[in-house]
């Protein structure tokens, strides 16, 4: 049985092209460039069934095509996929990440990307368990969220209606979000941090240092960013 879908989950749907402009540009490149490009190796990436979850725009889709990945962009929004599957060429398929295993079945994908989706959803947990769900064993979890800390200061900026954003925010904390990986049966095999203050101030030379030099700090950035592994 589908669940019933709250408004809220389609705020990025509802945003339409307001949604690309509204994020930042900086950001979105240092999520690719880490869960994509850092994370994964060639041998992760071409030639492997992949899915990126909460797919958006497709900036990360672009990315895995242009690695040679066969993909599927997936987004609850059908506008989004309509979109990815324009800007990218991949396949796509409209899908609700916490039912994942009704739309694709169990044990379909060698690697699942998935940036800054779980948290707009009821139920991260769930969502995570999801994907671990229709990993491959031997397949990777390449995933980022934002930091539980930074919470009030996001908040705050919707409250001051800097950001347009309305719909569910479930940040987590690295502990959390680790265990959660563990509880879907993946093992933790990297971790990053990224951006130790806002990436709209215009400092992105030393917000990039403070990426690459001050990691023992990670707990204090805004983006948690995981690679883990289900065993095979």
């Amino acid at each position: 049985m589908t669940r019933e879908i709250s408004p809220g989950e389609y705020c990025h749907e509802d945003l339409g092209d307001a949604f690309e402009r509204a994020a930042s540009a900086y950001d979105t490149a240092r999520r690719v460039e880490v869960l994509v490009d850092a994370f994964l190796d060639d041998a992760m990436v071409v030639d492997r069934e992949t899915l990126d979850v909460g797919c958006g725009f497709g900036a990360f889709s672009q990315r895995l095509m242009q690695r040679g990945a066969r993909l599927t962009a997936c987004d609850l929004g059908p506008k989004l996929v309509e979109k990815t599957v324009a800007r990218v060429g991949c396949a796509g398929q409209v899908a609700d990440v916490l039912e994942l295993t009704a739309t694709f079945g169990r044990e379909r994908f060698d690697l699942i990307v998935s940036s800054e989706c779980i948290e707009h959803t009821p139920a991260p947990a769930r969502a995570v368990a999801q994907m671990a769900e229709v990993l491959r064993p031997g397949g990777y979890l390449s995933l980022s969220t934002p930091n539980l800390l930074w919470s009030p200061v996001v908040k705050l900026a919707t409250k001051l209606r800097l950001r347009p954003f309305d719909g569910y925010e479930e940040f987590s904390t690295w502990w959390g979000l680790e265990r959660t990986l563990r509880q879907a049966g993946l093992e933790v095999v990297r971790k990053q941090g990224l951006h130790l203050f806002p990436f709209q101030l215009p400092l992105h030379g030393l917000s990039r240092w403070c990426d690459r030099r001050l990691q023992r700090a990670r707990w204090l950035m805004i983006n948690l960013c995981l690679l883990a592994r289900k065993p095979s």
